[in-house]
């Protein structure tokens, strides 16, 4: 049987999420597109509702997406950034960073990497100096990608700034791992997806866009059209969403523990992902391991994924593992006997 520990690229999606996008595309058969579509409007306005209060937002200023990307780059693209400064969080999306520096360089703007951060006793000060009158927006993720970082989202929020400098949060890898409250946070927008952790289908996200970040870019969350499956299935993964640190938590414990009592470098998370340092002599055959047990994993790479973080491949490529509510100890036993072995 295939052992699936990529929550963090994608989460399974629970039966009953597969079963209603089937029913309804059924149904489209049978009576056609817009029949279909009158039958389910409450169901869309419920998934809406359902997406707001998974942030802690208001339904009028939250929309369904079909990734984080879009409505990011959306937002991003209309922060007016001419003669000024955006900054970022060391951990930010690589693709967020590069389509930053993109638009500033196009607007007359310039991007700046923010200063590391201790996560386990975090100190801003440093940042605060950075907030200056000419800083358009400071960018940062809720959890970041490559070890399952948890930022201090909150107390960033919390830092003085001018009165149109604009916070946005991507919140990818925290929706339904970690909660998510817009208003405890302090941001002005917030994106996220909806198929790793809270185990939408693919082609699924949300957004939250607040009064400052709509009146600074005209941006609002009008629904346009929309895949009606995919959001049905999306209502259907978010109703049955909690946090599943209670499920998974112990078993990233588990292996953080295991692996590295077998001598295997686990770099520091906080959150459900776990990543370990293989040594680049034996990565290959482990690679080749972990296909032949079926075991499904992620390789990151982080010199594009999180390319401002200083994390790099020169003391050995990057495993990292991501249990979720369907695995098990076993799971977990599993993977580490077939990691044995493989440390040099």
């Amino acid at each position: 049987m295939a052992i699936y520990l990529n929550a963090s690229g994608r989460g399974l999606a629970d039966p009953a999420v597969t079963r209603r996008m089937a029913g309804h595309l059924a149904r489209e058969l049978a009576i056609g597109e817009m029949p279909a579509a009158a039958e389910v409007a409450q169901e869309l306005d419920a998934a809406h509702a359902l997406a707001a209060r998974m942030i802690g937002a208001q339904a009028a200023q939250t929309g369904l997406s079909a990734d984080t990307s879009g409505p990011w780059l959306a937002l991003a693209a209309r922060i007016p950034v001419a003669g000024k400064r955006v900054l970022v969080a060391p951990h930010e999306w690589g693709d967020n960073l590069r389509n930053l520096h993109r638009l500033a360089a196009h607007a007359g703007g310039r991007v700046e990497n923010l200063p590391p951060l201790d996560l386990d006793a975090p100190d801003l000060s440093d940042w605060q100096t950075r907030i200056d009158s000419d800083v358009a927006a400071i960018f940062a993720p809720m959890v970041t990608s490559v070890a399952g970082l948890r930022y201090p989202v909150e107390a960033i929020g919390a830092l003085p700034r001018p009165d149109d400098a604009l916070f946005i949060v991507d919140a990818a890898q925290a929706l339904g791992q970690v909660a998510v409250d817009v208003g405890a946070i302090g941001c002005d927008a917030l994106v996220g997806t909806t198929r790793k952790w809270a185990r939408g289908p693919r082609g699924t996200g949300l957004y939250w866009i607040g009064e400052r970040a709509q009146r600074m870019t005209g941006l609002t969350t009008a629904q346009a059209d929309c895949n009606i499956a995919l959001c049905l299935g999306q209502g259907i993964a978010l109703r049955l969403a909690s946090n599943p640190s209670g499920h998974a938590a112990p078993l990233s414990a588990r292996l953080r523990q295991r692996a590295s009592e077998d001598g295997f470098t686990v770099l520091r998370g906080d959150t459900g992902a776990v990543a370990l340092r293989i040594p680049h002599s034996t990565a290959p055959a482990l690679r080749a391991a972990l296909e032949q047990a079926r075991i499904s994993v992620k390789w990151p790479a982080p010199e594009s994924d999180e390319p401002a973080s200083g994390i790099t491949l020169e003391a050995g490529a990057l495993l990292r593992i991501s249990p979720h509510i369907y695995n098990s100890d076993d799971e977990i036993d599993c993977l580490v006997d077939t990691l044995a072995g493989f440390r040099a």
